[in-house]
C-alpha cells in the first residue's frame, strides 16, 4: 500500500499492477488511456460555474443538480469506441469531491513526457481528489514529487513531440509550472500559451487540438500571434476550427493515431474541415458531456502510446 497523504489523508491505494507511462507525443498510436470507469449515474450542477463553456449551456437552467442519463450512455459510448480501436481502458476509480460532481476529465489530473508524471495540482478543490487515479495507477517511481506552489492542469498541456511542448498559462496553470516542467525536464522546450481572451481559453484544448505529426486544428485568433507564428516557422498545418462550434468543444479531440482522431460528433462543420484536411475522423455523440466543458480530449489521459 501506498498513501498519498497530501492530496487525501484518508484515501489508501490499492494493490492493482502499476503501469510505466511512455508517451514522447499526443499523436503515435495509442496503447493505453486512463478514463473514469463508467459510472452508473452522471449527475452535473449549475450552482458553481467554473468554465464559460458550462455557463453558456447553464443559461436558464436554475437546476442546481441534474441527472443525466444520455450522458451515461454517451460516456459508454466513448469506452466502446476506445476498445473497438485496440485501446486498453485503464480505470481510475476516484469519489466525487462534492455532491452532485461527476468526475469525468481524467485528462487534467497530469502531465506526462516520457515514462515521467508531473501529478497536477487543480484550481478548484472538489476536484484534487482526482488526482488520486495517478497513485492508484502509475508506478510511484515514475511519479515526479516537487513542493513548489504550482498549479497546472492537463488541458493546458500540449506534447508535441519530445523537444517541444505548449503549456498554457491562464487560470488553471501558472507560471510556476513551467519552472517544474523545465527543471523535471530539461530536453524539452516548454512554450508558454497566454490566452487572447481567457474567458474562451480556460484551457488550451478548447482553442487547439494535436491531431498528428505537424497538424493541429485550432481557433487561430485565440491563440497568440507568436504561438501561431512558431507553428508555422515548423511546418504545421493548421486547420480552423469553426467558431460557431466552441460551446461543443470544437477543438477537444483525441489523437489515437497519426492523423486519425475521435471528435464530438456535434461539431459538422470542424469535422469536415479536418477531413478535408486529410484527418480521419471517427465520431461519437457526446452533446449531454460537451455541456460541462469537456470532449474526447478531456475525457481521457493516453499513458502509453507505440
Amino acid at each position: 500500500m501506498r498513501r498519498n497523504p497530501e492530496l487525501n489523508p484518508d484515501y489508501e491505494l490499492d494493490d492493482r499492477p502499476k503501469i510505466t507511462p511512455h508517451l514522447n507525443n499526443e499523436f503515435s498510436p495509442l496503447v493505453k488511456v486512463m478514463v473514469v470507469r463508467p459510472p452508473q449515474e452522471i449527475t452535473s450542477f449549475n450552482d458553481l460555474i467554473v468554465n464559460p463553456v458550462q455557463a453558456f449551456h447553464a443559461q436558464g437552467n436554475p437546476v442546481a443538480l441534474e441527472s443525466k442519463p444520455i450522458a451515461t450512455r454517451q460516456f459508454r459510448g466513448l469506452m466502446d469506441t476506445l476498445e473497438s480501436q485496440g485501446i486498453e481502458l485503464v480505470y481510475s476509480d476516484v469519489e466525487p469531491g462534492r455532491v452532485g460532481h461527476t468526475p469525468l476529465f481524467t485528462r487534467d489530473v497530469g502531465v506526462i513526457i516520457g515514462g515521467k508524471v508531473l501529478p497536477s495540482v487543480m484550481k478548484y478543490d472538489y476536484r484534487k481528489g482526482e488526482v488520486d487515479g495517478i497513485y492508484q495507477n502509475i508506478a510511484a517511481k515514475n511519479i515526479i514529487e516537487d513542493s513548489r506552489p504550482y498549479t497546472i492542469e492537463g488541458g493546458d498541456f500540449a506534447l508535441l513531440n519530445s523537444e517541444l511542448a505548449l503549456v498554457g498559462i491562464g487560470p488553471r496553470t501558472n507560471e510556476i509550472s513551467l519552472e517544474v516542467l523545465r527543471d523535471h525536464f530539461p530536453g524539452t522546450q516548454f512554450v508558454p500559451v497566454y490566452p487572447v481572451f481567457e474567458d474562451k481559453a480556460f484551457h488550451i484544448d478548447t482553442v487547439m487540438g494535436i491531431l498528428g505529426n505537424k497538424s493541429i486544428v485550432c481557433i487561430p485568433e485565440w491563440i497568440p500571434d507568436d504561438v501561431i507564428r512558431l507553428l508555422q516557422t515548423k511546418g504545421y498545418q493548421l486547420i480552423e476550427a469553426s467558431k460557431d462550434e466552441y460551446t461543443t468543444c470544437c477543438t477537444n479531440v483525441l489523437a489515437i493515431a497519426d492523423r486519425k482522431v475521435i471528435s464530438a460528433a456535434e461539431n459538422k462543420q470542424t469535422n469536415q474541415r479536418m477531413r478535408e484536411g486529410g484527418i480521419e475522423v471517427i465520431e461519437v455523440e457526446l452533446s449531454d458531456i460537451l455541456t460541462q466543458g469537456g470532449g474526447p480530449h478531456c475525457l481521457t489521459l493516453p499513458l502509453v502510446r507505440k
